[in-house]
């Protein structure tokens, strides 16, 4: 069997790490250049933590890992409002946690695969023909190939969705914000692990990376789901942001690499069926849980593993219907996670603002951390039942 993923991302890369696994022929296309730097901070918990150790990867994910320690919120002003502890809510995962670069997720994955696996930079899919014996494709540097399935990990604004499912809008769920994530240089090396500011309608903050750079996070309330060139993209940064005060202006003060950045609308994906035919979707192209859920990484592993098992002992139409059946409670269980933390990450009044300095804190505490990770986190899926 010949399978090609689209995306080069988490999703994809753990696909193509489990199919080998399982004997399984994949090729990964891409349309970023090689060893990109730049973008955010992803999560492993629990799911994406067990992946990762069958695949035998966490050792190198662990070397990677942001430093876990105290995180401090404060108002626009820099008044703190409150703190907590990233380590508490490791020792509730019972150390089955941490947060890595993007970038240095793919580059562990990447070096995994890529002796057995063919990897194929900046390209994309100029056509797709599925004559339900094989899919027919070409590429953007004019090879055409064909393959016995297709899956489309290519991310929130899949080009594979849009012609094989149909257009964005049609699975465009708006949470009704936009946010922007890159990797910055930071003028003086921050002392917690994570240093959050708030004000109504907006929400800023630096990750401490350990390494003398910070990965930021930008969110704030915008009903408009338009796409940005880089200037407007500054431009409304510095409107929502630039008067703030350090961490947030020195942040901003920088150079930004918008190649390497993230700027977009928070938007949910809901598409009703996850395949079609000889092609499939994966991760945020199927299903897009936006990172105030904190689980998307985790699930789209988690995902490609079942999707995989499944492959390697099924024929593909029942292959298909497995991994989704299996799959999609968690999605929309996680999907409503994620609309309902949005109005609490972004507080939507100064009441709210109050509201959040006093309930957070109790919610994290010692006494109710379990109880509230039972709520919003994911449950553990028990991935052995779909070994290859």
């Amino acid at each position: 069997m010949r399978v090609l993923i689209a995306g080069g991302g988490p999703a994809g890369l753990t696909l193509a790490a489990c199919l080998r696994d399982r004997g399984i022929e994949a090729t990964v296309m891409e349309k970023a250049e090689k060893g990109r730097t730049g973008g955010y901070s992803i999560g492993l918990h629990v799911n994406g933590w067990s992946v990762a150790e069958r695949l035998g990867l966490i050792e190198a994910f662990r070397a990677k890992a942001m430093p876990l320690g105290p995180a401090h919120q404060l108002d626009r002003t820099g008044r703190k409002l409150f703190s907590y502890d990233y380590r508490t809510l490791a020792k509730v995962a019972n150390g089955r946690m941490l947060a890595i670069m993007r970038s240095d997720f793919q580059h562990i994955m990447t070096q995994e695969i890529e002796r057995d696996v063919d990897i194929r930079y900046r390209t994309t899919l100029e056509s797709v023909t599925d004559d339900g014996n094989g899919v027919d494709v070409t590429f953007s540097d004019g090879r055409s190939d064909r393959f016995d399935l297709v899956i489309g990990a290519d991310g929130y604004r899949s080009h594979l969705r849009a012609m094989t499912f149909g257009p964005l809008e049609g699975f465009l769920r708006p949470l009704g914000y936009r946010a922007s994530a890159w990797r910055a240089q930071v003028e003086k090396p921050l002392e917690a692990s994570f240093v959050g500011m708030m004000d109504v309608d907006h929400q800023g903050g630096l990750y401490n990376v350990g390494d003398g750079t910070a990965a930021t996070l930008f969110c704030w309330r915008d009903e408009d789901t338009g796409r940005l060139g880089p200037k407007e993209r500054l431009n409304v940064l510095m409107e929502r942001f630039g008067d703030w005060p350090d961490p947030i202006h020195s942040a901003l003060r920088l150079p930004i690499d918008w190649d390497q950045a993230f700027f977009d609308t928070i938007s949910q994906i809901e598409v009703p069926q996850w395949s079609k035919g000889r092609i499939a979707l994966l991760g945020d192209a199927a299903w897009c849980l936006t990172f105030l859920a904190g689980q998307g990484t985790s699930t789209a592993m988690a995902g490609a593993y079942i999707l995989a098992s499944e492959l390697a002992r099924k024929p593909f139409g029942e292959a298909f219907s497995a991994y989704e059946n299996r799959l999609r409670p968690l999605v929309t269980r996680m999907q409503a996670v994620s609309r309902q933390i949005g109005g609490h990450y972004v507080p939507q009044s100064k009441r709210g603002m109050r509201i959040q300095s006093w309930v957070l804190p109790v919610l994290l505490s010692r006494p109710l951390i379990r109880l509230t990770s039972a709520r919003l986190g994911a449950p553990a899926l028990d991935l052995d039942t779909w070994s290859g």
